[in-house]
This record gives C-alpha cells, structure tokens and sequence, in this order.
C-alpha cells in the first residue's frame, strides 16, 4: 500500500469564501461560496449520508476503502482503539467574511444526547492571514446561562463578540479550540482545520447566516444545544501557538499539549535535504515549494504547494526531502487520553 493523491473536496457551506482554496492549489477561481475543503474525510455533513466524504483519484470512497483494509490504514493499534475510523478530519477553510459566533459539543454531549463517539474539538493552523486578522475564542469573563439564551433570542452580534477573547493571528501561529468554547473565525484567514470527525456546530449568532432549519441547534432545541457551552472564562495563552519561521527543526510540532489525545500536526521542512517519519496513517498538505515523498517499499510521489496527500500505515517509514514544507496531520496515539471536553 502507498501514499495516495486526495483530489480536491470542495463543499459549498453558509458562508462566503472559497478563493483562496483554489490559489493555494493553483486551480482557477471559482464560484464563491465554497469556503471548506474535506481533506481526506470519512466523515458526512449534518444532516447528510455522503456530503463530505472523500473519493479517491481512482473513484472510491475513502471510507468504504478504509473499512476494507483498516489494519493497513490506520495500523493495529488505532483499530484496536478506535475501530475502522481514522478518528481524525482535516479541512481547508477559506474565511471569505467572519464566521457565526458558534461552539461545538464535546465527546460526553455528543454520546449522550447525538449516539455519536466524537465531539469536535479542533485546532487552526493560519496558513495566510489579511493584516490585522483576528480570531475570537472562548469568553473573556464567566456567562450566565440566561445571558447566552438572550444572545440566541436577540441576536447581537457585537455584544457576543465583545464577550469574547480576541487574538489576532498570523501566518503559522494555530490555535486550539477545545469543545464548548465560544468562537469565531474573522475574515480574511486561510487555515488548515484538524478536528474530531464530525459536523456539529451550535450556531449561536444564526440569523445573519440565514440558518433556520433546526441545524443551528442540531434539531436538538436552544435549551438542550445550549447545555453543550462552556460557559467559565478562558486563559487563551495556553490555547495558543505563535509560528516560528526561523525554527530549526526539521519536524514541528504546531499544536498545545493539550490536543494530544484529540489530533497531532507537524510542520515537516527538509530543506533540502531529507526527513524521515515512522509509520502511520497522515493527511499531508503541501504548504510550500515541491519535494518527494519516498517510502521505504521503493515507492515515489511528488508533491507540490497545494498538494494533499493520505499516507497509509502500511506505507511504513516514509521520506520527505527537497525545497518543501509540509504539514502533516495525525490521528491521536492510541494510549493518549482525552481531555474533560
């Protein structure tokens, strides 16, 4: 089994964006509206069967593949863990103008009240940001639960983001945004999305967005979505990385401690030369400039900026080497332990 090539998986969402997917894969611009790219997903959109999931280059659904082989994916020990489930959804996000003022549940809500093994905590890694770029995470100072329904009723969106920690962002830095915390994303941000496979999102701020079906509060009603809010304040400091582009080492690490038991992301730069990385199942982004990568089976596959990839377990060690920088996205480690999201 070898590394294999992941065709763009462009979905149209809520929001505008969508442009600065199609620069970064060098593709021409197209519609508006297309603000996320599910990089090898197997996981669905709310709501839906198939939105979302993944083809291969040569027609299958990654998840049906996967499911087939999932020792030769995944490896022994996540099967043992998590089954024939990556446990693990990496997205291109364009924000083409801010994003609602929303949160996601965490794994206890999302067992108990979705029959779903997976919350959605998630993490941001900027890959470009407009001058002065913001993103706007978890709350400034403890909220009551009557002041977040009124937030729902009213609708002021000046009112939630003010309660909201700012932290403007640059190209590198990433943030970790833990299940139940308020947020959102401001425009003018490319990211790279690692995040628990699923689609929940509990959209607080959802009448400028038009969504107004029963998916704002995941057809759960306002009053129990809203049990699913962290509602103490937040220290972002220890949610946030600032990027390093002088760091020397050959293989980053991008993300807090804290995501360990949820996803792992690596910046990997052999400048030049070449990087060797142990087995595991990896989504790869293609950041900058063009390189190989090489299995220890004798196997080849260039890869260029905007290039994504899906590296098997069984593809064994795997080099990277030439003029490019990738980010390379895991699964967490089978023995890690989760946080009380």
């Amino acid at each position: 089994m070898k590394p294999l090539v992941l065709p763009p998986n462009q979905l149209e969402r809520f929001y505008r964006g969508g442009a600065r997917i199609d620069a970064l894969r060098g593709v021409p611009e197209g519609p508006d509206g297309r603000p996320e790219d599910w990089v090898g997903s197997t996981a669905t959109s709310f709501g839906s069967d198939i939105e979302g999931l993944s083809r291969l280059a040569d027609g299958r659904v990654l998840r049906d593949a996967i499911r087939a082989e999932p020792e030769a994916f995944l490896g022994p020990d996540h099967v043992r863990r998590f089954g024939a489930e990556p446990a693990l959804l990496v997205k291109l996000l364009d924000a083409g103008e801010r994003l609602p003022v929303h949160l996601h549940p965490g794994r206890p809500f999302a067992r108990e009240h979705l029959g779903l093994a997976f919350g959605k905590t998630e993490a941001w890694i900027i890959l470009e940001a407009a001058p002065g770029a913001a993103v706007h995470v978890g709350l400034r100072e403890p909220l009551q639960p009557a002041t977040l329904r009124r937030w729902v009723e009213r609708q002021d969106a000046g009112e939630m983001l003010d309660a909201l920690n700012r932290v403007e962002v640059g190209a590198r830095d990433a943030v970790l945004v833990p299940a139940g915390f308020l947020h959102a994303i401001g425009e003018g941000i490319l990211l790279l999305e690692v995040q628990e496979p699923t689609d929940l999102s509990v959209l607080v701020e959802w009448r400028r967005f038009g969504v107004q079906d029963g998916s704002e509060h995941l057809r759960l009603g306002w009053d129990l979505a809203l049990e699913a809010a962290q509602r103490g304040a937040t220290e972002v400091d220890g949610l946030v990385r600032r990027g390093d582009g002088d760091a020397e080492s050959a293989v980053e690490s991008l993300l807090p401690t804290a995501a360990d038991g949820y996803f792992l992301a690596q910046r990997v730069r052999p400048d030049g030369g070449s990087v060797v990385l142990e087995p595991s199942f990896a989504i790869l982004l293609a950041e900058r400039g063009e390189g190989t990568l090489r299995t220890e089976h004798g196997d080849e596959l260039p890869l260029r900026r905007g290039d994504t990839l899906l590296v098997p377990f069984a593809a064994g060690r795997t080099t990277l080497d030439g003029e490019v920088e990738a980010v390379r996205c895991l699964p967490p480690a089978a023995t890690t332990t989760e946080e009380p999201w």
